[in-house]
């Protein structure tokens, strides 16, 4: 997402009246949208997507009402990030058709790499794997995506191959690991962790791969990275699936769950329940398939993912 304030630059002061005069007040159009921006990034550092959908609303609206084309087109683009966040696909989707066309009509080239990379995105979430790949080939190519923008897409065209379970998946992996390099973050050491127990696991080094998924999680756990956190339970329990250890898959993909549920995160956390009733029915608890197969529906049919209908209605 965009980590700078984007005040309205019609309406930026040009300077004083007279010197050694008071500036004149800004515009509340400009105080507004700086803070519901604000809000919104302090809601999206912390994983509280819902809250900062809603900031970048406001914020988008100030924008439209003084016809600030730029602002409105970012604030999209970070509309449809914290969208993609909470597996919203079909909301981001709108919010990038929107941000594409004001940035097609405004020529705001410069967005068009994060535009892609969003895509990309969207197709993973969906399961549409060859066309995430196509899309992130060719972003990888261009020569004006910015940095950031690039390293992104090759930890997700990695991703895409080891989804696609293609025979190139450890060339992605190793091309990945040279141009992340030795000095990185923890966040982005622990996204490769997990790219790396997928390969672990793909040449049968499931001991491996079980130490590299705990690492990942410690790290995302002391960042509290919610997403990381989710995403290391959910695949660490796959692999434990196919390993058929049903007590500990289910453990994992409970913690997944939980975390998933506190984002308002409906559409993973139906992916983690059908898992939830796979594993229920192999450990022969019919009656906990049964309540992941009713709260899955629940979430299907719009239900709040942070009220369970299995818990007693309190008066």
């Amino acid at each position: 997402m965009t980590r700078h304030l984007r005040p309205l630059s019609c309406l930026l002061l040009v300077g004083l009246a007279a010197c050694g005069s008071a500036p004149p007040p800004q515009p509340a159009t400009v105080t507004n949208s700086s803070s519901n921006l604000g809000k919104a990034m302090q809601a999206y550092a912390a994983n509280r997507y819902t809250e900062a959908r809603n900031f970048f609303g406001r914020a988008l609206v100030e924008y439209r009402g003084v016809d600030d084309r730029r602002g409105q087109a970012e604030t999209l683009i970070d509309l449809a990030d914290s969208a993609l966040q909470q597996g919203d696909v079909p909301a981001a989707r709108e919010y990038l058709k929107a941000a594409r066309a004001v940035t097609a009509e405004d020529g705001l080239a410069a967005l068009l790499p994060r535009l892609a990379l969003l895509d990309a995105y969207a197709e993973l979430q969906s399961q549409d794997t060859q066309a995430a790949a196509a899309t992130l080939d060719t972003l990888l190519q261009s020569s004006t995506a910015p940095a950031d923008i690039h390293q992104a897409a090759l930890f997700a065209r990695t991703q895409a191959a080891f989804d696609l379970k293609a025979t190139d998946a450890p060339t992605w992996l190793d091309r990945l690991t040279a141009a992340v390099g030795a000095d990185k973050d923890a966040l982005t050491q622990a996204r490769l962790e997990r790219l790396q127990a997928l390969a672990a696991h793909g040449a049968d080094d499931n001991a491996k791969a079980a130490v590299l998924y705990a690492e990942a999680l410690a790290q995302y756990q002391a960042a509290y990275y919610r997403p990381g956190i989710a995403a290391s339970h959910e695949e660490w329990a796959a692999l434990l699936m196919a390993t058929k250890d049903w007590p500990g898959a289910r453990g994992h993909l409970q913690r997944a769950l939980d975390v998933r549920l506190w984002m308002y995160d409906a559409s993973h956390a139906v992916r983690i329940l059908d898992k939830l009733q796979q594993v229920d029915t192999a450990l022969g608890d019919a009656a906990a398939a049964q309540q992941d197969a009713e709260l899955a529906q629940y979430l299907k049919d719009g239900g709040d993912p942070s009220q369970s209908p299995l818990k007693p209605k309190t008066p």
